[in-house]
C-alpha cells in the first residue's frame, strides 16, 4: 500500500467515524476543498464542510493511486442537508466521485464531483 493510499484510507475511516480532529490531522494546512458549490482552501473550510454535512463516504472500488491522485467512485450519505446535492435525499446514499491529492503525507486536496464525466483528466 502506498503512503498516499494509506493516508486516504485513514481519512475515510476518520470521516466515517465522525472524528473531525483526526480528519484535520491528516490534511495539509492549505488543503483544497472543492465541489459543485465551489472551491476553497484551509482546515477551517474542511471542518465546516464536515460539520455541516455530517457526511459518510464508502468507496466502491479499491483505493489506488494513479497519475499522482486517487479518484474514487463513492456512495455518499449526508446526514444533514447543508452540503447535500439537490437531487440526493439525505436518507439514501448517492453516487459521487471524489479526487484526492496527497502531498508530504497529508491530504492536500479533496474535490467532489457528481458524475464520473465531471472528473477532469489528470495533468
Amino acid at each position: 500500500m502506498s503512503d498516499s493510499v494509506d493516508v486516504v484510507t485513514r481519512w475515510h475511516d476518520a470521516v466515517n467515524a465522525g472524528d473531525i480532529e483526526a480528519v484535520l490531522a491528516l490534511c495539509a494546512p492549505d488543503v483544497a476543498v472543492g465541489g459543485p458549490r465551489g472551491d476553497g482552501q484551509g482546515l477551517e473550510l474542511m471542518r465546516g464542510w464536515l460539520v455541516r454535512s455530517d457526511i459518510s463516504l464508502e468507496p466502491q472500488e479499491e483505493v489506488v493511486e494513479r497519475d499522482g491522485r486517487i479518484v474514487l467512485h463513492e456512495l455518499a450519505q449526508w446526514r444533514t442537508t447543508g452540503d447535500a446535492p439537490a437531487q440526493a435525499p439525505t436518507e439514501a446514499p448517492a453516487d459521487t466521485w471524489v479526487v484526492f491529492e496527497v502531498r508530504d503525507g497529508r491530504v492536500s486536496a479533496v474535490r467532489r464531483y457528481e458524475t464520473a464525466g465531471d472528473v477532469p483528466p489528470a495533468g
